[in-house]
């Protein structure tokens, strides 16, 4: 739910409550006024925590729908340190890059070899943590959907 919608909603709540609260209200005084305090419907010593009851669902619903749920993110450096040094190189890259990078830029802008980026990969490849595409003369390296949202 977008927050605009989840403002309105909580808003809307929260006014059905107010107003059943002051329909209750308004009952139990009449039936006060009248004398006639053992005709309501709900008995009095019960009409408080009963709207309490009502109140707290209320207020747990306005919670759940309004709040953002917040998930602790695990530190790059912690993720990083699961794998040897060319594929935290070839990783921190990637995310760099925002994901995707061709193979050749990797080579270039690390201090790793053809062949060392090369066995790398293909031991991400392997593990699924990456996947190579082919782009013409080149390949196109992407990190994994799952890996990468670990990181944003």
């Amino acid at each position: 739910m977008k927050q605009e919608k989840k403002i309105i909603f909580g808003t809307l709540v929260l006014a059905v409550f107010v107003f059943i609260v002051a329909i209750s209200s308004l009952y139990v005084q009449m039936e006060i006024s009248s004398g006639d305090v053992c005709g309501c419907a709900i008995p009095i010593p019960l009409f408080i925590p009963f709207l309490a009851s009502i109140g707290l669902f209320i207020g747990t619903l306005f919670y759940h729908f309004l709040f953002p749920k917040y998930e602790k993110k695990i530190e790059k450096d912690t993720i990083l340190k699961l794998f040897d040094k060319t594929e935290r190189e070839i990783i921190d890259k990637l995310l760099e890059n925002e994901g995707s990078c061709f193979q050749s830029k990797i080579t270039g802008e690390t201090n790793l070899s053809k062949v060392q980026v090369f066995r790398a990969l293909e031991n991400l490849i392997q593990r699924k943590i990456v996947k190579k595409e082919y782009y013409g003369k080149t390949n196109v390296v992407r990190l994994n959907k799952n890996i990468y949202s670990l990181f944003y």
